[in-house]
């Protein structure tokens, strides 16, 4: 492994081979017990720093690149289990480093990636889930992947985006031209590529919705007060099933607050840890 110090901003970036020996690029913030947080799809790990950063003021952080982006490279195959081994092949790192086992966060589909991980074994102290988009009340891309797919394949990116604005995330005209007209747009835009094949993924994890349901990890739900109704209803699904868990209502938010009230999402993960 390579590292390479920011000494200005305090962040080690560092790479960890994956199982399929794909390099999985990180950040690491803070020192102190582990947590290892997973971003969604179209973005990177740079999306959680303001959160890392406050967290970092007692946490060891690791904010993960996933496969296809930022830091980590990627590889032709690809399957929600190659998330997973991923992801642990980081928690690993964090363990190692820290002595103790990491507190996992998981947003959107980054939070299916965490469930996944958690389902095939590997060993956290709990897992804390922003709005994962499970298809609870049937398929989140379902017909419309197809033309989310086109407009991929023709390098029209802003209408692919606008495409999964409608039908995936399920927000209004005006949300969306409001989201566009935001420095996220053009990061969004970027990686509308790797969105494809991980739409394919969520809806397939329908074969799997009855075990995380009964995952016995310690767990935490951060739902926004204001986000879309599949989003909210997949939350209050693994509420009514998980055996541990519990819930917290970002006042106000949808499901980017991660980005616009940093400092609330990091004192609502902090709450629970310290419990």
């Amino acid at each position: 492994m390579t590292e390479v110090t920011d000494t200005t901003s305090e962040i080690t970036t560092d790479t960890v081979q994956s199982a399929d020996g794909t390099l999985i690029g990180y950040r690491r913030l803070g020192s102190g017990p582990p947590v290892v947080i997973v971003h969604g799809s179209i973005s990177t790990g740079e999306q959680w720093l303001q959160v890392g950063a406050d967290l970092a003021a007692d946490h060891s952080v690791y904010l993960v690149d996933r496969r296809g982006r930022g830091l980590s490279g990627d590889a032709e195959r690809y399957e929600l289990r190659t998330e997973a081994a991923d992801i642990t092949a980081v928690l690993a790192v964090a363990e190692r480093d820290t002595g103790a086992p990491p507190v996992l966060v998981g947003h959107s589909f980054g939070a299916i990636c965490t469930l996944e991980t958690v389902r095939l074994g590997a060993e956290i102290s709990s897992l804390v889930m922003y709005e994962p988009p499970l298809p609870v009340d049937g398929p989140v891309a379902g017909d419309h992947l197809a033309d989310y797919a086109e407009a991929i394949d023709i390098r029209d990116y802003d209408g692919a985006m606008r495409i999964a604005a409608e039908n995936f995330l399920r927000i209004s005209k005006e949300e969306t031209d409001g989201l566009a007209a935001t420095p996220l747009w053009a990061g969004f835009l970027d990686l509308t590529p790797t969105w494809t094949r991980e739409l394919a993924e969520i809806d397939a994890t329908t074969s799997v919705l009855a075990e995380f349901a009964e995952l016995p990890v310690r767990s935490l739900l951060l739902v926004g007060e204001v986000s879309p109704a599949h989003l909210i209803g997949a939350s209050e699904y693994l509420k009514s099933t998980l055996p541990d868990v519990a819930e917290v209502v970002l006042p106000g938010q949808s499901h980017f607050a991660h980005v616009l009230d940093p400092t609330g999402v990091a004192r609502s993960i902090r709450e629970f840890m310290s419990r």
